[in-house]
């Protein structure tokens, strides 16, 4: 296959044979040049210069004398005008300023008059005298757009804002040109139009005679329209134009929109030829359920066309439309498929290095200064600890702290606590201000880039921090050029911007092996064969209306600036040029439908299917999932497992079973062995908000502090009053928060965020309206335990064996009744659950009928009644409903129909059902299995081991 740029070139060499290399050759694209002089060494037999290349931007420099300048510096510049008419900081502004650089540069590269386009029209009589150079269809635009507005007086709060702004934008614009034009600086519409104005007065010329050749341009702006008419005039320019007379000689197809003008503007060179369209090709649209299987299809294609056609080659193209695509891609791809050649960037924000600015920046964006010290987020502490580059300067000392913050749940953590080495110090230091949070980056990079480290990516590394270091200064320069102050999170935001959009390029030689390359990259390029990823119709054309604008829909069409029609216009030509010689192309794109996609094929696979004349084959790729229903788990007691078990009953053992283990246990044999036997355990982490643990923490810690003031005083109503009165409650609640969530004693107040003063108001609610209004009105107990252990070795018999069981575990709170018995109080701060179905659905019962916390307190009454010798009465504080004056903390038994029953009415038979469980779990015959119920599943800590 002959492809556009080997005509091209075979049609010049004959021409002009070795004066081809005085020559001068613009090309839309850089990668058309090296496959250019590629085409070009295959015609020659011996050494030749190059012809001489040259871009529409360099001509353009040249002409006008003007350089463009860094986009940041460009809008900081147009923010130095706009804030003489709209009061906005500069961290607002960016956006719009982006946006306003973006329609500005727009309507110099098309020339349109900005006196025009920019003025208030909506008096009809304006627009019948200073309109009449517009064509019909124009002005009928230009008149729907501002009729709309009316009279000013009646405007929508919108319009009015709008009309706010645009009555500013031409002032805006005349002065933002001339501040640039005063700096020697440009953006690129503005050098273009400055370009195209001497042109066109005659101020300049070439200082020698140039030729040129102009090759595969497709959609021209007004000012590159006049360039090239300056070339062909000039300079005796040739043009070469990559197109097609299928979708060129019909009307009807956006693909042709622009050509069909460029050939009539500027007369085709001979020698390229414009009817491989038609030619035999096949064709595959693919449907996949992911993008997953998207890139892992692509290998099967490439393993179909390698069997097929040999080896491939810089003939096969792998397109993606989707850059998120690149790197699932390159790991889906088979080796066998041979050399690959990546004409895409590394996306640097998929870098390691990358993600260490990240949790660099964070950690600044979080900290604060509180009575001298500097303190960091506990989540951007660990992060960086965890970090490789951090973790590998001192693996030992970086997992201790990071474990110390979660273990001692360190909230915000001290800078000088964490400076337990030299670099630790420098690396947990603070910024106060942009210049220094550079600086800071600059310097961690440099370090973490000389430290010592070993491995397959040392090289990559190196490079990456390299690359980030160097456009940390680039931009931190451009800054300082523009004389304007920023706030922290303006150049946070900025740097991120810039950082995002970088790429760093593959090493390969790009005339060898599958291609790999993005749809603007394929631009005069010609491939046999051609895989399309992500074909479908929101990312392929996509659309133009995701780029903002101020100027409005209907008056950029009446000025002829670019429309989703231009858009679609462009994305048409690219797709059908780069199929056009193609012999197979394979269209993959995901049918999944989700918030980013309606999943629906691109317009382009339709239009061949309807339009083409060739048949499309379709395919579907899905996933085979096969259902295996999981086989249940079950653990044997033997071995190890059996002694870690006797633990519990060893007499000589510490280890002592809690009522909460023993529920464990009840709820589920397994959940019970992962936990108490293997010792399996939760990845503990700090919360970042007061979770329900740690706000039960903080209700038991306080009301443990406020009714030791109470302990074994005979009804203690009046004193409950009194420090209900008195701001205990408050003082009380404050020191619970800052000794079990805060780790800082001598916290104030004032220092609590929105969340926490939030917590402390419904903790100190609960306890003063709740739990003590309760008690004062209910006062006919006495404390004498708050917080205490309890332990009672229980005897039972297994497997023809006497043990005793060690229940041990921490009453709430143990009072003594008027009548002599006792009462096992529980806090509880969770839903209401005080009624139950008998003892025996404690045991035995379905999910939901197994009530922990009546279990729990029914233990901690067996247990009460043995070691003290007197009965007991369970009952539940919910902490959520005391408030009520109907409220009663006594369990409802809906079998026996009773309610506050003390635990002598259940003894028998409770101590029967304890004494059953616990010699099934000491019965080496029965496995630890696991529950029937999945409801108990949902919210166990195993359940992902289980598969449930």
């Amino acid at each position: 296959m002959a492809g556009f740029l080997n005509e091209v070139a075979a049609e010049l060499y004959a021409r002009y044979g070795e004066e081809l290399s005085s020559m001068e050759l613009l090309f839309p694209s850089r990668r058309a040049r090296i496959f250019f002089a590629d085409a070009l060494s295959s015609l020659v037999d011996r050494p030749l210069w190059q012809p001489r290349w040259t871009t529409v931007d360099e001509l353009m420099s040249e002409i006008s004398g003007l350089r463009t300048a860094e986009r940041v510096r460009l809008v900081t510049e147009l923010y130095k005008i706009y804030r003489q008419y709209h009061d906005e900081p500069f961290d607002r502004f960016y956006f719009w300023g982006e946006m306003l650089l973006s329609d500005f540069d727009s309507i110099d590269k098309y020339r349109v008059d900005a006196d025009m386009l920019l003025r208030n029209l909506w008096e009809l009589k304006e627009l019948e005298s200073d309109l009449s150079y517009l064509t019909p269809e124009q002005q009928r635009l230009v008149r729907s757009f501002w009729s709309t507005f009316g009279q000013e007086a009646n405007l929508s709060q919108e319009k009015r804002r709008f009309l706010t702004l645009w009555k500013t934008l031409l002032p805006l614009y005349h002065r933002f040109r001339e501040r640039l034009a005063e700096l020697g600086i440009a953006y690129g519409g503005m050098m273009q139009r400055a370009a195209v104005e001497r042109l066109r007065s005659g101020s300049f010329a070439f200082d020698r005679p140039r030729r040129f050749v102009v090759a595969g341009f497709n959609a021209l702006s007004a000012c590159e329209q006049e360039l090239f008419k300056y070339l062909s005039t000039a300079a005796g320019a040739r043009f070469y134009w990559d197109f097609d007379d299928y979708y060129r000689d019909d009307r009807e197809q956006e693909a042709g929109m622009f050509i069909r003008r460029n050939v009539v503007a500027f007369p085709p060179a001979g020698g390229v030829s414009h009817d491989n369209f038609r030619r035999g090709k096949e064709l595959f649209a693919v449907s996949c359920v992911s993008n997953a299987v998207q890139c892992k299809y692509v290998g099967e294609i490439l393993r179909r066309l390698r069997r097929d056609y040999g080896p491939l080659g810089k003939e096969t193209a792998v397109v993606l439309t989707d850059e998120n695509l690149l790197l699932p891609l390159l790991y889906a791809l088979p080796p066998e498929v041979g050399k690959v050649n990546v004409t895409m960037g590394y996306p640097l924000r998929q870098t390691l290095a990358y993600t260490f600015v990240e949790r660099l920046i964070e950690l600044q964006q979080h900290s604060r200064t509180r009575r001298g010290e500097t303190l960091f987020y506990h989540a951007d502490v660990t992060g960086l600890l965890a970090h490789p580059y951090v973790a590998e300067s001192d693996a030992a000392l970086s997992r201790e702290l990071a474990d110390k913050v979660v273990l001692e749940r360190r909230i915000s953590v001290e800078a000088q606590w964490l400076a337990r080495s030299p670099f630790l110090g420098r690396l947990f230091r603070r910024a106060e201000e942009w210049r220094a949070l550079s600086e800071w980056l600059l310097a961690t990079l440099d370090e973490v880039a000389r430290l010592p480290f070993e491995g397959d990516d040392v090289r990559r590394r190196r490079e990456f921090l390299a690359v980030l270091s160097e456009e940390i200064v680039k931009l931190r320069n451009t800054l300082e050029e523009c004389d304007i102050e920023l706030s922290m999170e303006t150049y946070v935001s900025l740097l991120r911007r810039h950082l995002q959009t970088l790429r760093v390029p593959f090493e390969g030689e790009p005339l060898e092996g599958i291609q790999v390359m993005g749809i603007l990259e394929t631009r005069n390029l010609d491939f046999e064969h051609v895989i399309l990823l992500s074909m479908h119709d929101d990312n392929f054309p996509g659309s133009f209306a995701a780029q903002s604008s101020f100027i409005p829909y209907n008056l950029r069409a009446a000025y002829d600036l670019p429309t989703p029609e231009h858009h679609e216009g462009v994305y048409a030509y690219y797709f059908y040029r780069l199929i056009q010689r193609a012999r197979t192309v394979h269209m993959l794109y995901c049918s999944h439908a989700d918030e980013k996609s309606t999943g629906e094929p691109s317009r382009y696979i339709r239009q061949l299917d309807y339009e083409s004349g060739f048949k499309v084959h379709h395919v579907e790729v899905g996933v085979d999932v096969n259902l295996v229903e999981n086989a249940p788990i079950e653990v044997a007691k033997e071995g190890s497992v059996m002694e870690a078990l006797e633990r519990f009953v060893d007499p000589e053992s510490p280890v002592t079973l809690s009522p909460t283990a023993f529920f464990r246990y009840v709820a589920c044999p397994l959940r019970f062995y992962f936990h108490s036997v293997a010792g399996l355990r939760v990845d503990d982490d700090v919360a970042e908000e007061v979770d329900a643990p740690m706000f039960g923490t903080i209700l038991h810690a306080a009301v443990e502090q406020l009714y030791g003031r109470v302990r074994d005083e005979l009804h203690p109503g009046e004193t409950l009053r009194a420090l209900m009165c008195s701001g205990e409650v408050e003082r009380a609640v404050e020191a619970s928060i800052n000794e079990n969530y805060l780790g800082d004693a001598s916290a104030s107040a004032e220092e609590y965020t929105g969340n926490l003063l939030l917590i402390r108001e419904i903790v100190v609610r609960y306890l003063r309206d709740g739990v003590m209004a309760y008690d004062a009105a209910n006062d006919r107990f006495t404390v004498t335990g708050l917080e205490e252990k309890v332990r009672y070795d229980f005897p039972f018999e297994a497997g023809g064996r006497s043990l005793g069981m060690k229940f041990a575990g921490i009453a709430d709170r143990i009072d003594r009744l008027d009548d002599g018995s006792l009462r096992v109080v529980d806090y509880k701060t969770g839903t209401p659950h005080l009624e139950f179905d008998g003892l025996e659905s404690l045991f035995r019962g379905k999910g939901k009928q197994r009530l922990s916390n009546i279990l729990q307190t029914l233990l901690y009454s067996m247990m009460l009644r043995h070691v003290r010798g007197s009965d007991a009465v369970p009952q539940l504080y919910y902490v959520r409903q005391m408030h009520r004056s109907d409220y009663s903390p006594l369990l409802t038994d809906r079998e026996l129909g009773v309610r506050g029953a003390p635990y002598s009415l259940y003894e028998g038979r409770f101590e029967e059902l304890v004494r059953e469980t616990l010699a099934e779990l000491f019965d080496p015959t029965q496995p630890f299995r696991q529950c029937a119920d999945t409801d108990t599943c949902r919210f166990c800590d195993f359940n992902v081991i289980c598969r449930r």
